[in-house]
C-alpha cells in the first residue's frame, strides 16, 4: 500500500483497523517519514492497538539481505498465526511489492506468480528498479 496519508493519518489508521489489519510495516527511513509528516504514525497505530514495525531501506534501493531475509521469516510467520499485516513505503510500489513477493515467494509461489499477484493487488506494476527486480527473482535461492 502507499504511505498514508499525513492529512489523513487517523482516518487512515482507523480504515487499517475497521480491515483487521494487527501490524503495519513502514519502509520509510526516518527522515522520508518526517518529510511526509509521518513521525507520529507509530503512536497513532499503537492508540489504535494495531503494532508497527520500521524496516528502513533507501527509496528505489536494496535492503540489507540477510536482515531482510529475517524479516521475511518473521513476517511469513506472523502471517501463519493469523495476524494481518498492511505494508508501506512511499508509493507502495519498489520496496512494498518488493518485501510482499518475497513472501509469497517464503509461501512457495515462484517469483513471477509473486510478482504478478502484488502488481494486481496493488493496480501498477511492481517492482520499481531492475535491481528490485533482480532481487525478488533471485530470493530464496
Amino acid at each position: 500500500m502507499p504511505k498514508p496519508s499525513s492529512e489523513w493519518l487517523k482516518e487512515d489508521i482507523h480504515y487499517l483497523s475497521s480491515l483487521g489489519i494487527t501490524k503495519v510495516v513502514s519502509l520509510l527511513e526516518f527522515r522520508e517519514a518526517c518529510e511526509l509528516g509521518l513521525e507520529n504514525e507509530e503512536r497513532e497505530l499503537q492508540h489504535h492497538g494495531i503494532e508497527y514495525q520500521n524496516f528502513p531501506i533507501q527509496d528505489r534501493g536494496l535492503p540489507n539481505l540477510t536482515l531482510f531475509a529475517e524479516l521475511v521469516d518473521a513476517l511469513y510467520e506472523e502471517i501463519q498465526r493469523g495476524h494481518n499485516l498492511a505494508i508501506h513505503c512511499r508509493a507502495g510500489i519498489g520496496r512494498t511489492g518488493m518485501l510482499a513477493s518475497c513472501i509469497l515467494i517464503k509461501d512457495q509461489y515462484d517469483p513471477q506468480t509473486a510478482i504478478d499477484m502484488v502488481s494486481a493487488a496493488r493496480g501498477v506494476g511492481i517492482p520499481d528498479t531492475q535491481e528490485q527486480y533482480e532481487l525478488i527473482c533471485n530470493y530464496g535461492e
